[in-house]
């Protein structure tokens, strides 16, 4: 009997990766809002949010706004070209059970829509404008192995499909399995991320404009970690987008 709970966990891999369409599928598996558990309707992406949710979520409006927070709290990184978040993170908001479950619940597809929707609202601020190459936050291997997938990569995806810009998920590596940040204090959040990051083949990415995503910034100690990796790669600038800011 232990084979029934890999055989339903492969067919919806698989109904959520490949589009299967079908009225068993659609009975075991409903497309429904992750944020209100409303009904999504037959044709709505897998991870879409329902029309009401979407005018709840706590937008920042920093795509055409320069010095925003998010800016501000990356303002140390050498090189930056611009820096965004889409949402608004609190404690206690309904936006903390979606990035919950877009991390740990299995449900990525939650990023890919969001990331989609990020996109297609901050392409008309052109803060896409001139960026070369999107890269993704990357997880440790051993933690990739444990949760199964890399939110930041669904997020990333979902901007390139909509950009055209393309992805890189081979440059930057995770070489240190540090401990979550938000369980680290104060300067133990820099200590925490300290050379976590690799860059392989750097001459690849000279003269880019790199574009760097993450599900989400508190302090900014990990993204400044992923990009001081960077620090040799001959006049390359950088740019960041990060689904949430947390206030």
């Amino acid at each position: 009997m232990q084979i029934f709970p890999f055989f339903f966990a492969y067919v919806k891999n698989f109904y959520y990766f490949c589009g299967v369409k079908g009225f068993l599928l659609s009975l075991f598996f409903p497309r429904t809002c992750p944020m209100c558990g409303a009904y999504a309707g037959e044709h709505a992406l897998r991870g879409q949010i329902c029309s009401a949710c979407d005018r709840s979520l706590p937008r920042t409006e920093q795509a055409e706004l320069r010095q925003n927070i998010t800016e501000m709290t990356l303002r140390d990184i050498r090189r930056l070209d611009r820096a965004a978040a889409f949402l608004f993170y609190e404690k206690n908001h309904p936006v903390q059970q979606l990035i919950h479950k877009m991390k740990y619940a299995d449900q990525p597809m939650i990023g890919y829509y969001l990331g989609r929707q990020a996109a297609l609202e901050f392409q008309y601020a052109e803060f896409f404008e001139g960026i070369d190459l999107i890269i993704p936050m990357p997880l440790h291997p051993r933690r990739m192995r444990e949760r199964g997938y890399n939110q930041s990569e669904y997020i990333a995806r979902g901007i390139s499909e909509v950009t055209g810009i393309p992805l890189d998920l081979t440059h930057v590596t995770r070489v240190r399995n540090t401990p979550k940040q938000a369980l680290q204090e104060g300067a133990e959040r820099t200590t925490n991320v300290k050379e976590a990051f690799a860059v392989n083949h750097p001459e690849q990415l000279y003269h880019k404009h790199i574009l760097i995503v993450d599900d989400l910034v508190t302090t900014g100690e990990t993204m400044k970690a992923c990009i001081s990796a960077m620090r040799y790669v001959r006049d390359a600038k950088f740019s960041v987008f990060a689904l949430c800011k947390a206030r």
